[in-house]
């Protein structure tokens, strides 16, 4: 972001991996990307797309306070996936980063 961050602001941090083929094959072809791959771990999730998360955020005075309330470990987000009833998100309240 090429802004100075203020108190009071609401900001979206997006972070993603994407598995590309096309641009990790040239990567992997690449004398100075290559050093930074780890073939053997990226075969396993060849195919597997990506995955992005998403958080708002809203910055405070002393920090920033968290408003996604998502399932976030492994186990919160199978327990999440196993339940079959509606759910209702509500933002967490004052969490600091």
């Amino acid at each position: 972001m090429g802004r100075v961050v203020q108190e009071r602001m609401v900001l979206t941090v997006e972070l993603g991996i994407y598995f590309i083929n096309h641009l990790l094959d040239n990567a992997l072809k690449s004398a100075t990307q290559c050093g930074f791959i780890n073939n053997d771990v990226l075969t396993r999730f060849r195919g597997f797309g990506g995955v992005r998360i998403e958080d708002d955020i809203s910055v405070t005075a002393d920090g920033v306070e968290l408003l996604t309330c998502v399932p976030r470990t492994v186990e919160e987000i199978e327990a999440f996936m196993e339940d079959q009833t509606p759910k209702a998100f509500s933002p967490i309240s004052s969490q600091k980063l």
